[in-house]
């Protein structure tokens, strides 16, 4: 048997990765905040994207965007000592209810709704779909 084809069970994929999150946030986040700002994190808004969806009367177009943040199970601080995220945003192996489908969150300083949340347990990321919230 081929020594490389042994899984290590002492490296988590989630541990390995966390730390890359965070420094990709330090350098290309902005502010980002939920539970009407009482929990600050820095997160990676996505360029604008014009999507439809069909609704009573015809088709409606929105403005989507994505929303990427580090999926950390406490707060964190970036280098400068600012930061990364004033609460745990993983609670019990999935994201807090303030990041659930429906509920406002503020991000480069954009008021959004929820419509999607994708996150794989252990992952290092939670990505967040989202549209204007004025639409």
């Amino acid at each position: 048997m081929c020594p490389f084809a042994k899984a290590r069970k002492d490296v988590s994929l989630y541990s390995e990765f966390l730390p890359d999150a965070k420094e990709i946030l330090a350098d290309l986040g902005v502010a980002g905040s939920c539970n009407n700002g009482a929990i600050t994190f820095v997160c990676m808004l996505s360029d604008p994207a014009m999507t439809q969806s069909f609704e009573a009367g015809g088709f409606k177009e929105q403005t989507q965007h994505t929303v990427r943040l580090a999926a950390a199970t406490a707060s964190w601080s970036l280098p400068d000592g600012s930061n990364g995220a004033s609460a745990a945003v993983i609670s019990g192996g999935a994201p807090i209810a303030s990041l659930a489908i429906g509920k406002k969150i503020v991000a480069g300083g954009k008021t959004l709704r929820i419509t999607g949340q994708t996150y794989k347990p252990a992952s290092a990321w939670i990505t967040l779909v989202v549209i204007d919230d004025n639409q």
